[in-house]
């Protein structure tokens, strides 16, 4: 799940901008973060804004720009994120943790906690893929009432396939890290071309810089690879 870093709430003749409504806040999201959903990393032009922490359980955070994120319809829908009780401080946020090192993306559109995670750090990944499905897939009996309709797993599939395909051709110098990246940015799903250039630094450089919002600070300045975000908690430092 790519890490994001959100702006401080956007300013109007140097005031504090207000929504009316939360979906008013989608244009500025966007700019912020561009059009993936948080959660599941698709590119849709039909991305909705989501609460964090639902205004059911917190009416307060309804119309506040710290409680948006973006994600498509199947992420916030009624079967998986929805209106579900959050502890943002027990689960990990792609806003808040390096939530690079929550996941693992594997061949075939399966996604895992990182198996490297041990104790709260591990908890915590594991509660948000279970507030988001993220791991639902034909036969995964963790899901006794699985929704066939849930595509998103085949989504990953797809684009990893992608990458694999545009592999060769990059390492043989037919393509430049410019052009995987271009169609990473088409397709969405910054993990899955992560995972499959994780041998390469230029392509990780310029997905990092490429996609945007990404939290930088969550990627090492000198090679790439991902770093802690919240170092000083013991606890948790992913």
């Amino acid at each position: 799940m790519r890490p994001v870093e959100k702006f401080e709430s956007p300013r109007i003749n140097g005031r504090e901008k207000i929504y009316k409504r939360h979906n008013l806040a989608r244009v500025d999201l966007e700019s912020n973060l561009g059009s993936y959903c948080s959660y599941c990393e698709v590119f849709s032009s039909d991305l909705e804004v989501e609460h964090v922490i639902s205004q059911y359980q917190d009416p307060s955070l309804k119309c506040s720009w710290d409680n948006f994120l973006l994600a498509c319809g199947r992420c916030n829908g009624r079967d998986n994120k929805s209106a579900k009780a959050v502890d943002i401080h027990a689960m990990h946020f792609p806003h808040r943790n390096n939530t690079f090192f929550s996941f693992k993306y594997l061949e075939g559109g399966h996604v895992c906690v990182n198996p490297s995670l041990q104790g709260a750090s591990a908890i915590a990944a594991e509660a948000m893929l279970n507030l988001v499905g993220l791991d639902k897939f034909p036969g995964n009996t963790k899901y006794a009432k699985h929704n066939n309709n849930d595509t998103r797993w085949n989504h990953r599939r797809v684009a990893w396939e992608l990458a694999v395909k545009y592999l060769p051709d990059f390492e043989s110098g037919r393509l430049s890290a410019e052009d995987i990246v271009s169609f990473a940015l088409q397709r969405g799903f910054f993990s899955v071309w992560y995972a499959v250039y994780h041998q390469h630094r230029t392509v990780r450089e310029q997905l990092i810089q490429s996609f945007r919002g990404t939290a930088t600070c969550c990627f090492s300045a000198v090679n790439y690879d991902p770093v802690p975000r919240n170092p000083d908690n013991m606890e948790d430092p992913v």
